[in-house]
């Protein structure tokens, strides 16, 4: 099905002056009303064409990948396994899921550099990071787990509760709950890495690599006690971890913490 042949909406009542929610919209589809899925289109394409330019390696590509994204969602829901409440993270994960497969099948690699579009989509409308820090919250956010990164993006930079985001991965709403922790704990300390420059003496190397986490007491054990021991005689990685310290306070006033 081509997002040529997509459903479109009639005007409607001209006395209405309340657009209706995607949620209602989405319950309209699935009662029936097919016209009401073309709202849908009109609603999101120009975001999904967004999504879909910053994910695919040929930009090219964006129109294409949007198209059949809008007919699969539209397909799932006519078959009663579509998205029930939450219309656009459904959506958005299905372009991300396309774009992948089809940068995977064209065995290309990603060109395109978006750090910075991703960044101004990431922080939404948070002013206090600057677009430095967004920048480096954005490749903090990129080294996570494609899980992490996925119920973050659902439950704090999309918004939803547990209990819309859980079947969405397939899990439970105290399962995401639990993951959702894990993933924010994670990006914290891959935040913090970021701020680690390069080893200047090979002795501090194997020390630096894990100053993030250990600012977050995030090592086990023995790990902890090592790195410790290497800050409290080396100056330059005691002065790396008095930063990496005044950082975490700040982040507390930041979008991160």
């Amino acid at each position: 099905m081509s997002a040529q042949a997509l459903p479109f909406p009639s005007r409607g009542d001209p006395a209405s002056t309340s657009p209706l929610t995607d949620r209602q919209l989405l319950a309209m589809v699935c009662g029936g009303d097919i016209a009401a899925f073309g709202e849908l289109f009109i609603r999101h394409r120009r975001l999904g064409e967004f999504v879909a330019r910053a994910e695919s390696d040929n930009p090219s590509d964006a129109a294409d990948i949007v198209g059949e994204a809008f007919a699969a969602v539209f397909q799932a829901i006519l078959q009663g396994r579509g998205p029930v409440e939450s219309f656009r993270p459904y959506l958005l994960t299905t372009i991300r899921r396309m774009a992948h497969r089809r940068n995977q099948k064209e065995t290309r690699l990603v060109v395109i550099n978006s750090d910075t579009v991703d960044a101004l989509s990431f922080a939404g409308h948070d002013h206090v990071l600057g677009t430095h820090e967004s920048i480096i919250l954005v490749r903090a956010f990129r080294e996570l787990p494609r899980r992490w990164q996925d119920v973050l993006w659902y439950v704090d930079v999309e918004g939803l509760k547990p209990a819309q985001a859980g079947p969405l991965l397939g899990l439970t709403p105290n399962a995401l709950s639990a993951l959702a922790l894990r993933a924010r704990e994670g990006l914290r300390q891959k935040y913090l890495q970021q701020h680690v420059g390069e080893a200047t003496v090979q002795s501090c190397r194997d020390y630096l690599r894990y100053m993030g986490r250990y600012v977050r007491n995030g090592l086990r054990g023995n790990a902890q006690a090592r790195v410790r021991q290497h800050t409290e005689r080396c100056t330059h990685c005691s002065a790396v971890l008095a930063e990496l310290r005044e950082l975490q306070a700040s982040m507390r006033t930041k979008a991160i913490e």
